[in-house]
């Protein structure tokens, strides 16, 4: 079977041919076309509902509206490959017909599914692979991708990738543009061919080799700095509530974009084919999730969890250098062998804000040097801000891939206030720079200037208890972002760590509490009423009965206060 077109008009007709087509098109409005696949038919057919495609052929060019649909609970060996494109009024898609599972397509090659410059899809509800040989994680032989999207010709718009499994993804340890990669996305055109309006969102994904999520929005090399438009580069990307296991490489990374949004990811055991920086073969280091020569990145509210470390790199986040504007906030890292966060010297200007995250048991708070020195890039940390997030763990310390560092690599003006530290075992001072202050620390000494050293009185989560001495102890951050962690509003004066509610205003006591308290104070009446006649019976010498009888009643009693007593604490 030839490539099959759904409503569209395929590229490359003469005009004569369009205009012919659009006198037509008024005539007689082109119907979008669903087209069935069946990889489990004997034979194959037309592609109606009754009569479906019975293999994924040389491809499927779609145009508005057009559906092509494989069935449920089948598998589909090759390559699925799409081009055409929807319209903003009318998109196309691709997904699933039928009862069961989602269908099964087992890439045989470089990729599983393959989108060319194809704007306005929908791309969902498929289970894809691209297993190789099966061998070790990161070892594969070749690259190989599971879903690959590209921008060849023209800028694409309006893409969106939802609803997909993607896993056993045998690539080789390529990183990069054509990198292999569970999703990989890359604008291969000359600028400005990019991305306009790409979501990726609701997607698993489980033993990729390398990355998970990989994403070059532009081939420009000329970044501005944040505060000035760039032209070039992708926009409109959004990366949201994708889950993500067993990842050779990098989690999720986006390059060549502006303003992109990574939240509600959970991204954990990657790295896991990491090399040390002096390999013979060289070093293999990846993160949970970053930006590369990108501006304006927003990672907010995502969880990492378990990088391996394995000699480099290895942090749940990663600030790097070629980037500016990234903020990563409101996120939950906790297990990764190479720490919290990356932080990486630059040479250009360097903008980032690390603010109101927690990290718990992570193996360094902050793993930082120059990552770029193999490009001659060394520079510092000026314009990086990490303020009030809660850090917990045995050794929340400054590391240089884990080597703890008394003092830290070229801070230049790093700024480090707010932020919570405590230590579960007790340990050394941390640097912070000579932009350090109002932090707290607990289980270890405290450094910079105003800190504070009390018990941080902490509840469930680590969050601040209604007397603890952090609320209120923090100092105002220049625009330092509005929302904690929790959602809550930053006050006026912010709170240290990650946890900005408010005080809970004292209501007095409950009904209950003041019922309780009445009770026990007529159970404490009586017996002091009872000591006394105790006392009197004594003085008059009464018989022996009557005293018995008088200290069981006063047994009765005092156990009846101890009872009151309990219900005032646990009311009151």
């Amino acid at each position: 079977m030839g490539v099959v077109r759904g409503s569209r008009i395929r590229r490359g007709a003469t005009t004569f041919g369009l205009l012919l087509a659009g006198l037509l098109a008024v005539a007689s409005p082109v119907r979008a076309t669903d087209i069935h696949v069946d990889c489990s038919s004997a034979t194959s057919g037309d592609g109606s509902l009754d009569q479906p495609f019975n293999a994924l052929g040389p491809g499927f060019d779609l145009g508005p509206g057009d559906r092509l649909l494989l069935r449920r609970d089948t598998s589909c060996p090759g390559i699925l490959k799409i081009t055409g494109d929807g319209s903003p009024a009318s998109r196309a898609e691709v997904g699933a017909y039928g009862a069961g599972s989602a269908p099964r397509v087992i890439g045989t090659g470089q990729e599983a599914v393959l989108v060319e410059d194809v704007s306005y899809l929908t791309l969902r509800d498929l289970d894809v692979s691209n297993p190789g040989a099966n061998g070790p994680l990161g070892e594969g032989d070749m690259i190989r991708n599971g879903v690959r999207v590209t921008a060849g010709t023209e800028t694409v718009r309006g893409l969106t990738l939802s609803g997909l499994k993607v896993h056993d993804v045998d690539g080789d340890l390529t990183k990069g543009w054509q990198g292999s990669a569970a999703i990989q996305v890359t604008a291969e055109g000359a600028p400005p061919v990019r991305f306009d309006g790409l979501t990726i969102s609701d997607n698993e994904i489980r033993s990729v080799s390398r990355s998970a999520i990989s994403i070059m929005g532009s081939g420009s090399t000329d970044r501005p700095s944040a505060d000035v438009p760039w032209a070039e580069a992708s926009t409109g990307v959004s990366v949201t509530d994708n889950v993500i296991d067993l990842i050779a490489g990098d989690g999720i990374v986006t390059r060549g974009t502006d303003g992109a949004l990574i939240q509600g990811n959970r991204v954990s055991r990657g790295n896991l084919a990491g090399r040390p920086l002096l390999h013979p073969d060289g070093p293999i280091c990846n993160a949970g999730i970053w930006a590369f020569r990108a501006n304006n990145t927003l990672i907010r509210g995502n969880e990492v969890s378990d990088m391996e470390h394995n000699g480099c790199d290895g942090t749940g986040f990663d600030i790097d250098y070629r980037q500016d504007g990234t903020v990563v906030e409101a996120n939950y890292s906790h297990g990764n062998e190479g720490g919290f966060i990356l932080l990486c010297t630059d040479s250009e200007l360097h903008r980032a804000d690390v603010r109101f995250n927690l990290s718990e048991d992570d193996g360094t708070m902050i793993n930082h040097g120059p990552c770029g020195i193999a490009e001659g890039i060394l520079g510092d940390l000026s314009g990086v801000r990490m303020f009030n997030n809660t850090v917990v763990g045995e050794s929340p310390t400054v590391s240089v891939q884990l080597g703890v560092s008394g003092e830290m690599y070229q801070p230049g003006s790093f700024m480090f206030r707010n932020n919570l530290v405590y230590a579960r075992k007790s340990m050394a001072a941390i640097p912070c720079g000579a932009n350090c202050s109002h932090n707290a620390f607990f289980g270890l000494p405290p450094s910079g200037s105003k800190p504070v050293t009390a018990d941080p009185l902490l509840t469930d989560g680590f969050r601040l208890g209604q007397q603890s001495p952090l609320r209120g102890a923090g100092t105002p951050i220049q625009n330092g972002g509005f929302t904690d962690f929790f959602g809550n509003p930053v006050p006026a004066v912010p709170s240290i760590g990650f946890d900005q509610s408010p005080r809970r205003p004292n209501p007095g006591p409950s009904i209950a509490c003041l019922r309780a308290r009445s009770e026990l104070g007529k159970a404490r009446q009586k017996v002091k009423k009872l000591i006394r006649k105790l006392r009197a019976l004594r003085q008059k010498n009464a018989s022996r009965a009557r005293i018995r009888m008088v200290r069981q009643r006063l047994r009765k009693a005092s156990a009846a206060r101890k009872t009151r007593e309990k219900q005032v604490s646990r009311l009151c």
